[in-house]
């Protein structure tokens, strides 16, 4: 089973709240809301994603939610090539879930962010692939010990 998170960012607060988890077993996609969406909904009046306004269902679908599906790119995009390469994933990879995962499904038209669940591989450890924001507002020291990290580098 694949899972990934959604996380919603009230505009006015910046407070980020992880309001919904969706899961794929192969041939359905589910969707639940976490604690977060009701927190977000009692301190900002976090409306629901669209077409989902009961916070308490289980909503099921064949297809990728079309909030997440507008999220990947079409593989006709001719920088689609160096888009997969970015990522760090195979040019033929089809997966919706670890597309989402890696480039975390930002938009700028909203305020919405996708996450990968962390999942440990046969050892126990967890690999875990994410782009880094707003590090221009770090102190100098920090950013630049920031940029210095090299792929594979143990964070702790």
């Amino acid at each position: 089973m694949k899972t990934i998170f959604i996380a919603w960012q009230d505009f006015s607060s910046h407070a980020w709240f992880p309001v919904g988890r969706l899961t794929f077993d192969g041939s359905c996609y589910y969707f639940v809301y976490l604690q977060g969406a009701m927190a977000a909904r009692e301190q900002y009046n976090f409306a629901g994603l669209w077409s989902f306004s009961d916070l308490h269902k289980v909503y099921e679908s064949t297809e990728l939610l079309p909030l997440l599906s507008h999220r990947i790119m079409p593989r006709s995009r001719p920088d689609y090539s160096d888009f997969m390469q970015w990522l760090n994933l195979p040019e033929n990879s089809d997966d919706p879930i670890a597309l989402l995962s890696r480039s975390g499904g930002k938009r700028a038209t909203d305020n919405f962010e996708v996450f990968p669940c962390p999942e440990p591989d046969e050892k126990g450890l967890y690999h875990i692939h994410f782009f880094a924001s707003d590090i221009r507002c770090l102190p100098s020291p920090t950013a630049e010990r920031i940029a210095s990290l090299y792929p594979t580098e143990t964070l702790r």
